[in-house]
């Protein structure tokens, strides 16, 4: 296991990783910000590496080191941070399209 800042590369198999927040309990699944696997190039002795990020809007990316896949996944977390706990977006709301009486209130009721 590698660590940097406050990420762990957990070694997944031959050549795949998971990307960790260690400031985040192991057992819980937003610990979990990208995972990384190493592919081969069109040349034959070259390797890059694809990320799928699950922390984020970043989707998929390839990179070539395992260093700039750490890189971005400390932007991500430093991103995730700043924006901070926000209001939930508000629900519309929308009058009924008929109104309730009394008698369809009682009526609604009786029916379930």
């Amino acid at each position: 296991m590698d660590t940097f800042h406050q990420l762990e590369l957990v070694p997944l198999g031959d050549g795949a990783w998971r990307v960790c927040d260690r400031s985040v309990a192991a057992c819980d699944a937003a610990s979990v910000i990208a995972y990384v696997e190493q592919i081969a190039r069109d040349e034959p002795d070259e390797l890059s590496y694809e990320a799928v990020w699950v922390s984020g809007t970043r989707g998929t990316t390839r990179h070539g080191s395992i260093e700039s896949v750490l890189l971005l996944a400390a932007d991500v977390l430093a991103a995730c941070a700043s924006t901070g706990p926000r209001r939930p977006k508000q629900i519309a709301h929308f009058q009924p399209a008929r109104p309730v009486t009394p008698e369809r209130r009682v009526a609604a009721a009786g029916a379930g």
